[in-house]
């Protein structure tokens, strides 16, 4: 009788062998995976802190539900400035973000360029209009809005306030930033090794000393 493929073997080999509802799978570690390795709590608590996946799976919480709360009512308070902002005027609009500001810091929220279009009662293709705006005070305005919002992005950045991959992907949509590199040409048309290349000499006339000791 002959013997079916794979019927000797046995489980936890390592190996694939047969075919069909007897079929062992091969299993083991992943090919160049360390032996032992266990990740670490302060590791695994980033890795839950930074991952959007993570965020989104978890269960929901008494604490979502607090959140939730004071987020409409955040959204209500933006809401209420607007209603005020006289659109004509620069100096309302100015008044309406300084307020909007202000909420911010009162309901622990951060600061958002959506979020302050809207509480000066505007969007973005407004701003967008204000920055090409013949009227210098119009200008004026839509710089004030759009870097104030990009120096709070950047400090939360830095501060690891937010999650790194939604500051970027701010920074790219909002404030311009890329991730390239920009080479300077120098204005001779060289390659500036010569700049380069003097500039390293009188670094080490100068601290050579220090650089010995």
């Amino acid at each position: 009788m002959a013997r079916r493929k794979g019927a000797g073997a046995e489980k936890g080999t390592g190996t694939e062998s047969g075919t069909g509802t007897g079929a062992v799978k091969k299993t083991g570690r992943p090919k160049g995976s360390k032996s032992g390795y266990t990740m670490s709590d302060k590791a695994l608590a980033q890795r839950h802190t930074y991952s959007p996946i993570v965020q989104a799976a978890r269960p929901y919480t008494g604490e979502d539900i607090d959140y939730n709360a004071r987020q409409i009512q955040h959204i209500l308070h933006i809401q209420e400035i607007a209603s005020t902002v006289d659109k004509s005027d620069p100096v309302s609009l100015r008044n309406a973000f300084y307020q909007y500001l202000a909420l911010c810091g009162q309901d622990g929220f951060k600061v958002g360029n959506l979020a302050a279009y809207s509480a000066m009662g505007v969007d973005k293709s407004v701003v967008y209009t204000w920055e090409k705006s013949t009227r210098e005070e119009y200008r004026e305005l839509a710089r004030l809005v759009k870097t104030t919002c990009s120096l709070a992005r950047e400090s939360m950045v830095a501060d690891q306030k937010i999650n790194p991959v939604v500051g970027i992907f701010w920074q790219r949509n909002y404030d311009g930033l890329r991730n390239d590199t920009e080479q300077i040409q120098p204005a001779d048309g060289g390659t500036g090794d010569d700049d380069d290349r003097a500039t390293a000499q009188e670094y080490l006339k100068k601290y050579g000393d220090i650089l010995k000791e």
